[in-house]
């Protein structure tokens, strides 16, 4: 059932703060700090040490759909746009869900390596990727599954697109994959990845980022646990920089006022909401120039990805006269 929701800033029990960026050629990453999380839930990396597993459907695999078992007492935040390798074929999430303590499920995922079907590896258990998806084939995921939801179905993207989206990618970055998956074009590219990881660091209590390639905010991420967030980052990061390998050396540098007027548009953006996947409500959104998804649940906001709909420069910014920023500014 989908119903609709107050602004999304209205979920929050404390204001999100944005700290100073960390910048490495044309990628600018600043932290985010949220309220003092309520629920108690792990990512997948870690929930994976004490027994949460993922595998393909026991009945006959599904290209799109794989099988999440938590056996453990603690809820699992499988975060939209995480990579899972291994199996029949390496995925991705196609939405956040959290999967609930003494539970399984099935979950909506996307195929990243059209070349390989793998059926002798169908027992086997997924392994955490050492990056997420990359925000622009992340955001059109988003798009597709927003459409989808608005025709009352499962949050999910369009196979096809995304193999063309990983595809293409592949060829601009001249990456070499015998199965075209998305997992080797980050290999292929590794030791200039590796510079962004050096630069920008994790922050201590951070639990978010919001994130600009060439002066232009790209996507916000988001999870309402530091802990989670810490986790996270590494892999996050891998999909940031991999966009910012496109952007070229002579991109504009950070802009904090462009940084403050994204994160303000998203916060008042307004949602609607249906049952989530998992434990929660899936959270939709697109007005303002921003679309993106969240989760909520017990009224705390467990996660928000964010992506822009529309360009937002430096002098769009300023027009909407946001002031300049302390170094840890509540929005």
């Amino acid at each position: 059932m989908t119903t609709s929701a107050p602004a999304l800033s209205d979920n929050l029990t404390a204001p999100i703060r944005i700290g100073e960026p960390d910048v490495h050629g044309p990628l600018a990453v600043f932290p985010l700090f949220g309220p003092e999380p309520r629920l108690d839930y792990v990512s997948f990396a870690q929930g994976r040490a004490v027994g949460f597993t993922i595998k393909e459907l026991p009945g006959g695999a599904s290209v799109n759909d794989l099988l999440v078992i938590n056996p453990t007492d603690t809820p699992v935040l499988l975060y939209e746009g995480e990579e899972v390798l291994g199996a029949q074929q390496n995925r991705t999430f196609d939405t956040s869900v959290l999967v609930g303590a003494r539970s399984e499920l099935p979950v909506p995922v996307s195929c990243v390596e059209h070349g390989r079907w793998d059926g002798s590896r169908h027992d086997e258990s997924f392994a955490p990727a050492p990056q997420t998806a990359y925000p622009a084939l992340r955001a059109m995921k988003n798009r597709q599954a927003r459409a989808s939801i608005a025709l009352d179905n499962e949050p999910r993207a369009m196979q096809h697109e995304v193999w063309n989206e990983v595809a293409a990618k592949s060829e601009r970055m001249q990456a070499a994959s015998r199965t075209g998956a998305m997992h080797d074009v980050y290999e292929g590219r590794r030791d200039r990845l590796d510079e962004f990881r050096r630069a920008i660091r994790l922050h201590d209590g951070q639990t978010g980022a919001l994130v600009l390639v060439g002066g232009h905010p790209v996507v916000l991420d988001h999870v309402s646990r530091p802990d989670v967030f810490a986790m996270l980052h590494a892999p996050l990061l891998q999909g940031y920089a991999l966009d910012a390998l496109e952007a070229g050396v002579d991109a504009p540098p950070a802009a904090a006022a462009v940084a403050e007027a994204f994160l303000r548009r998203v916060l008042r953006a307004r949602v609607s909401q249906r049952d989530g996947v998992g434990l929660g409500r899936d959270l939709r959104f697109a007005e303002h120039g921003v679309a993106g998804a969240g989760l909520l649940n017990a009224d705390e906001l467990i996660q928000l990805t964010a992506f822009p709909d529309e360009p937002l420069t430096p002098e769009s910014a300023t027009r909407a006269r946001i002031p300049r920023p302390s170094r840890r500014r509540s929005v």
